[in-house]
């Protein structure tokens, strides 16, 4: 009989093994550690750094979601493999250059803001400029352009570099409200589209994963496209219509709702007042208003796809908001 309690692991021992089994792939060009991160809404982040020797920049990856209770010393390798593989593809060729995020005159360029929720980030708030909206507040990040990030990272700005860079509030808001839409110009697509898009990344994803994707046709790219059109079937019983905004990058693509003439654009298009759903601080789900959704019904479904869809640190709010096209600004609901 097996005996699962004498291989079984609690978190502590599962990140000690991480790094163990990292280091010894990696080797002695490398450092290995972890370290404790607080993220969006006051979640707290365990991230593994692989430092590699004379390079000032290294690649973080969040371990937390690959554990549970029960873990093997089997299952703790084949992630620890698959990890391993991940920051050899995030690999810094060469040294990242941050001296522009010094000088203000250079760093005001690649100034952009995005949305939190206040209240789930109150001591932070504290702590970094910003400007409410309703329960969300808009807060600011300097976009790190270079290679490999490409705009892919940020970093918050604090009152402390508020300071250094002889700069306040109004001004950081007027040049993040000038910068945001150019660097991340904002798009709609329907959910039908979005959803058929992340289903086949996933599959192919877990597919890779399993060790299954070079199996012939049986896997095959037409075998993919068959499982998400079921898959899509039984998402379309669904018949309220929507639409996706972010913005090309998928970086805190919620801000796009505040983009100047974005709504006002769909708005016109569509030919009716339509809602608005957080589903993530990378994205908001656009609902027709004429669709004869209850707000009710409505704040169900964005409570249920932050409870079971996204990341605790990803979440924006349980709430929904609706763009009024007579007055041309967006109300909060409920």
């Amino acid at each position: 009989m097996n005996n699962t309690s004498n291989t079984s692991v609690n978190f502590t021992s599962f990140t000690r093994s991480i790094l163990k089994h990292l280091q010894e792939a990696l080797g002695e060009n490398y450092s290995v550690f972890s370290h404790n991160v607080k993220k969006n809404n006051g979640i707290e982040l365990t991230g593994v750094i692989a430092k590699r020797e004379g390079c000032n920049a290294s690649p973080t990856i969040y371990i937390n979601e690959f554990y549970h209770e029960g873990m093997t010393k089997e299952e703790i390798k084949k992630i620890a493999d698959l990890l391993y593989e991940s920051f050899q593809e995030a690999e810094f060729e060469d040294n990242v250059d941050l001296s522009d995020f010094i000088r203000f005159d250079r760093a005001k360029e690649k100034i952009a803001f995005k949305l939190i929720h206040a209240e789930r980030n109150r001591e932070l708030l504290q702590m970094i400029p910003n400007k409410p909206f309703y329960n969300l507040a808009m807060v600011f990040y300097y976009t790190v352009c270079e290679a490999p990030f490409n705009g892919k990272a940020a970093i918050l700005i604090y009152n402390s570099h508020m300071r250094q860079w002889g700069t306040n509030l109004e001004e950081l808001y007027q040049i993040a409200a000038k910068n945001t839409p150019v660097l991340f110009p904002g798009t709609i697509d329907r959910m039908e589209e979005v959803m058929r898009g992340i289903l086949k990344d996933g599959l192919q994803e877990e597919l890779a994963f399993s060790g299954k994707s070079e199996e012939g046709e049986l896997f095959g790219e037409g075998w993919i496209q068959e499982v998400v059109g079921q898959m899509m079937e039984d998402l379309e019983e669904v018949k309220m219509p929507m639409y996706v905004l972010t913005n090309r990058q998928k970086l805190y693509g919620a801000a796009c709702m505040l983009y100047p003439g974005v709504l006002k654009e769909f708005g016109r298009q569509l030919g009716q007042d339509f809602y608005i759903l957080p589903s993530s601080v990378h994205e908001v789900i656009l609902v027709p208003g004429e669709t004869g959704a209850e707000h009710g019904a409505l704040q169900k479904i964005v409570k249920e796809i932050n409870q079971t869809q996204v990341a605790e640190d990803e979440v924006l709010a349980d709430s929904v908001y609706y763009y009024s096209r007579g007055e041309d600004r967006i109300l909060w609901i409920s």
